[in-house]
């Protein structure tokens, strides 16, 4: 039987658990030439005071973030202050996940990994990231204004500003744009990053 590589244990991912602090460990990490994931969120919260919507990043699964970590960091990760307990290391199938299989007892169902996780939150992430920015968009344009319709049924027909309309179950601002289609004047609800100045 061959021996086992002493360093083999280095190669694998592991979790990390934190108190609460996931965004100053990975600064710490990323300190030591480490690289963490966090799985992190972007929400949003309004403020009364201010009649605005403010938006933060939060940890996605709290006390939690994920890293390879090199034996020679090992006992520098577990010193550090906000860490609690020791890594948890994590197999090849928790990393890549288990596809659909039959099994002694007939078809299996696939199990989800690590990257598929990762996967789906950086995809929510850059939606919250599209919303935010389209509330943050400040509108340039002026009644009557032409514009370029950009995405959409539209794309490529001019258009004439209207004005902005936020209404109670958008997630956005959105633009209303007047269009002549068949001959006759009609008024369309728009996506602020579908237009730009003709």
């Amino acid at each position: 039987m061959a021996a086992r590589h002493p360093l083999r244990r280095q190669a694998l991912p592991r979790s990390t658990q934190t108190r609460n602090e996931e965004f100053t460990v990975q600064a710490e990490l990323e300190a030591l030439g480490l690289k963490p994931w966090v799985p992190t969120q972007l929400r949003s919260r309004k403020v009364k005071e201010k009649k605005e919507r403010v938006w933060y990043k939060a940890a996605y699964v709290p006390k939690l973030m994920f890293r390879v970590i090199p034996a020679i960091y090992y006992r520098d990760v577990l010193d550090l202050k906000h860490v609690i307990g020791k890594p948890l290391e994590l197999s090849r199938m928790d990393i890549e996940g288990v596809p659909e299989h039959n099994g002694p007892k007939g078809l299996v169902a696939a199990k989800p990994g690590l990257r598929d996780f990762q996967a789906a939150v950086d995809a929510e992430y850059e939606k919250a990231a599209r919303i935010r920015d389209k509330n943050e968009m400040t509108c340039d344009y002026v009644p009557g204004q032409a514009l370029e319709l950009l995405s959409g049924p539209w794309a490529g027909f001019q258009a004439i500003f209207k004005d902005v309309i936020q209404t109670a179950h958008d997630e956005f601002a959105k633009v209303r744009v007047e269009m002549e289609l068949f001959g006759s004047k009609r008024e369309v609800t728009v996506d602020p990053d579908g237009i730009r100045a003709a």
